[in-house]
């Protein structure tokens, strides 16, 4: 009689258990999504985020619906479409330049840079144009190779700024040339895929 009981008494226990493991696979659980397109490099902005509720997929890295707010202001590792779930790795604080680089700004309007438009990653080239006059001592056609860290916002004459990661040896002329506005930019290796040379 004892070892029924015991048998009845297990089998209750390992029901309730997979009830248990049932309801808590079907949980949902609040979690941060991409409701606007963004870029690579953009800083992230509180209507560029949104929250959903997920099911499941404990193995997908997610971002908690309570810290949204935390991502706001930080800067987009990588691209991330309307509707992708995201994790912390693809934010960051602020974007870095590689080792040995500073990060210069570059101005650009519509003509000065491939209509096809630019990204984080992108291997470019600054190139000196001048108008067939020297800049700050720089013949045209003088060249600064860098990789895009972000994009700006274009402002009210569609002038938007370019961070780029240049050589800190480069980086004072790059910046003087930016400066007067002569110069164009030539997309090397879209998304990095080639090397600077």
């Amino acid at each position: 009689m004892r070892l029924v009981l015991l048998g009845v008494a297990l089998a209750v226990v390992f029901a309730l258990l997979a009830v248990w493991a049932v309801n808590r696979a079907g949980e949902a659980r609040s979690v941060v999504v991409v409701i606007h397109d963004v870029r690579a490099g953009d800083r992230i902005e509180s209507s560029d985020l949104a929250t959903t509720q997920l099911r499941g997929g404990d193995e997908v890295q997610t971002v908690p619906g309570s810290k949204l707010s935390s991502l706001v202001g930080k800067r987009a590792v990588q691209s991330m479409p309307s509707g992708s779930l995201v994790s912390e790795s693809d934010f960051a604080n602020r974007i870095t330049p590689r080792s040995g680089d500073a990060v210069v700004p570059i101005p650009v309007t519509s003509g000065q840079y491939p209509a096809s438009g630019l990204q984080r990653g992108d291997v470019i080239r600054v190139v000196v144009t001048g108008g067939g006059q020297s800049v700050e001592g720089l013949e045209p056609g003088t060249t600064f190779n860098g990789v895009v860290l972000a994009l700006g916002d274009a402002d009210e004459k569609g002038t938007m700024t370019v961070d780029v990661s240049i050589s800190t040896t480069d980086a004072p002329s790059a910046a003087a040339a930016a400066g007067t506005g002569r110069i164009s930019i030539i997309n090397v290796a879209p998304g990095g895929t080639g090397q600077d040379g």
